[in-house]
């Protein structure tokens, strides 16, 4: 048979030190020559939870593209701790201190990133500079907890429930403890029908009820609408949430900022951390930054 095209494919577990555990995307390098119907096609092939397609931009060092099996999104966090892990292990980026910028243009806007080296480890963290928030809508929690499986004892009232973008819009859903979590059975033909004519691509569900007593807070992310039922680390969701847990007091600002840590993953055998920086108080959230690790587990050809 006879192949149009090859391209490098690696697969990468973002938002995790150890192989296995966080949140497993596939990175196509050098996209360039590709047109939307094949990016569709790669992407269901793929069938991992996300695939970035890296290729050249005239604003920026690196244009991403980012599609589920079923859709394209804007934007989306541990795809792009993927991608430039990919882009280092293919020696596409040349660090030559301990903190290298970048810009990379998505269709949520262009993205700076640093990329900080730690001496001790060797390994590299991503750090990427989210947009300010925006509070949208909110929801009445009763339809929620209904479709979670929950009652409004495991709200964690009086805070709402409420759409957050810091670049992709996703809704927050505080609830008391960890036994809340452990408790969710989501309905998940309700959910997808409470998500149609909403503000939201996804729904996290969260609590300041953590596994590891070094972590802030510890979350469940659900996207059914983007075929993603149960997501294990969520890096675009973590800047709306550390928003979130910024604006209605759940942690006391610092300064010059509060740093905040995510746990993720344990309930789909997956699990990982994310690192959040909050920049600003309450009444004023000036940055969002998020951070985060990754490990190349495979690199491949793609043939087309």
């Amino acid at each position: 048979m006879t192949h149009r095209g090859e391209l490098d494919i690696l697969h990468v577990d973002a938002f995790t030190d150890t192989a296995f555990g966080g949140n497993p995307a596939s990175v196509i390098l050098d996209a360039d020559r590709l047109n939307d119907e094949m990016l569709y096609k790669i992407a269901r092939e793929m069938n991992t939870r996300e695939t970035v397609f890296v290729s050249r931009s005239d604003i920026a060092n690196f244009k991403f593209r980012y599609l589920t099996p079923k859709r394209e999104i804007d934007f989306s966090g541990h795809p792009t701790i993927a991608a430039f892990h990919a882009l280092l292990r293919e020696n596409k980026i040349e660090t030559i201190s301990d903190v290298t910028m970048v810009s990379v243009e998505t269709k949520a806007g262009v993205l700076n990133i640093e990329i900080v080296k730690n001496e001790t480890t060797g390994r590299h963290e991503i750090q990427i500079m989210h947009q300010r928030p925006k509070f949208l809508e909110t929801y009445d929690p009763r339809d929620y907890l209904e479709a979670l499986g929950l009652s409004l004892v495991d709200f964690h009232s009086p805070n709402p429930i409420q759409t957050i973008s810091t670049g992709t819009p996703h809704l927050m859903i505080p609830v008391s403890t960890m036994r809340s979590l452990d408790r969710i059975k989501p309905n998940w033909e309700k959910l997808k029908e409470l998500q149609k004519d909403s503000d939201y691509v996804s729904l996290s569900v969260f609590t300041r009820d953590t596994r590891d007593p070094t972590s802030d807070a510890q979350v469940r992310h659900f996207a059914p609408a983007l075929g993603v039922y149960e997501d294990p680390v969520s890096g675009s969701a973590a800047g709306s949430l550390g928003s979130y847990i910024i604006k209605y007091g759940f942690m006391e600002p610092t300064r010059p900022v509060t740093s905040i840590v995510i746990e993720q993953g344990h309930y789909v055998e997956r699990p990982g951390k994310i690192f959040v920086e909050v920049r600003g108080d309450q009444e004023n959230i000036e940055q969002v930054k998020v951070s985060g690790t990754g490990v190349v587990v495979f690199k491949g050809k793609l043939f087309y």
